[in-house]
């Protein structure tokens, strides 16, 4: 007999993986936002006549905004405020990295291979420790969905 249950799942951090240059980033702060993706701009844009009638246009735009927020002894906070200072330098390659964030519980992935930081975190001190909050710029985010094959 058929049952009429609702879709079950389970989600865990441990089944996402985010990666800068093909390595996997450790140190992640605690929370329910340490890695944020968000479109640069509104998918469509609307238009409204003086006589009411309407139209969206969809934009082309594929940039995202990727945050990550780590824990001060990451060791990816070294990588990199080493490639801040190579910014800062002058350098006119090796600037841009690949970024790629997959989630096996939802089977949802994405990446880009242009990404750049555009904001370090501050330097901060207090009595308790302090996340470091790092966003990159991505040109071309692709978001897809990663194939789970399981065992029948």
């Amino acid at each position: 007999m058929a049952e009429d249950c609702a879709p079950f799942g389970t989600y865990s951090f441990q089944n996402v993986a985010f990666s800068i240059d093909g390595v996997l980033v450790v140190g992640f702060d605690e929370g329910d936002d340490c890695i944020l993706v968000e479109p640069t701009t509104e998918l469509g844009t609307p238009k409204v006549g003086a006589d009411g009638t309407s139209i969206v246009s969809i934009t082309t735009d594929q940039s995202a905004t990727v945050t990550i927020r780590l824990l001060p002894n990451s060791p990816f906070n070294a990588y990199l405020r080493n490639r801040v200072k190579r910014m800062r330098s002058g350098a006119l390659t090796g600037l841009t990295m690949a970024i790629g964030m997959t989630d096996l519980s939802s089977r949802e992935t994405g990446g880009c291979t242009t990404a750049i930081i555009t904001q370090q975190p501050p330097d901060t001190r207090g009595a308790m420790v302090n996340n470091l909050e790092w966003k990159f710029f991505c040109a071309c985010w692709q978001p897809g969905f990663v194939e789970v094959v399981t065992a029948s």
